[in-house]
């Protein structure tokens, strides 16, 4: 039987299991945006989080015999290991950045200028500079909030899980994460709301 993308996650876990390479390469298809996001959410570098995007499908290929699928979603579990990654990576880069404060960060500058000058190409450029400028804003009050309420309120609004699959993968309690993401999206607004 082929893979189709009506083959559950736990499915192709199990073809996985059996040796099938396919299966295990269509969950990293299937998945590999959301570790992404998730990776830089946290860590908030694009190497970064490519780097555990790697260290997360390899660790997952070599603990396939520990998933069970009666505890948790594949998405679910695959997303704890995620999140475990980037915290880890995550308090390394900080012990390195206290050496380097306020270096700007070159890689991403240099892609937003070509992006930026392809848009620019496409559309008029006083949208296109009013959108880049709400976009950082944006992205500068994602990072100003604490790591768990911007996990958790990446995981609700990019990811579109459920309270308690969130408190699974954080390691919480439903209303837990239920005031994490109510903090953060008032944080958020409040933090956007000055800013204006």
């Amino acid at each position: 039987m082929g893979l189709t993308r009506d083959t559950t996650d736990e499915d192709l876990v199990d073809r996985a299991r059996q040796g099938s390479q396919a299966a295990f390469n269509e969950l990293v298809d299937r998945h590999t945006v959301a570790v992404y996001r998730m990776a830089l959410g946290i860590t908030g570098a694009h190497h970064e989080a490519e780097d555990i995007v790697q260290e997360t499908f390899l660790k997952v290929f070599k603990n396939l015999d520990r998933f069970s699928s009666s505890k948790a979603q594949f998405k679910t579990w695959l997303l704890t290991i995620a999140r475990n990654e980037s915290i880890n990576l995550f308090h390394a880069l900080k012990r390195k950045a206290a050496r380097f404060l306020g270096e700007p960060d070159y890689e991403t500058e240099q892609s937003a200028s070509v992006n930026g000058h392809l848009s620019t190409l496409l559309k008029n450029p006083e949208a296109l500079l009013s959108d880049q400028q709400e976009f950082r804003r944006v992205d500068l009050a994602m990072k100003s909030l604490p790591e768990r309420q911007r996990t958790a309120l990446q995981l609700k609004s990019q990811e579109g899980l459920s309270y308690a699959e969130i408190a699974e993968i954080m390691g919480s309690s439903v209303s837990s994460v239920e005031s994490l993401i109510f903090r953060a999206r008032q944080k958020l607004l409040e933090t956007l709301q000055s800013g204006s």
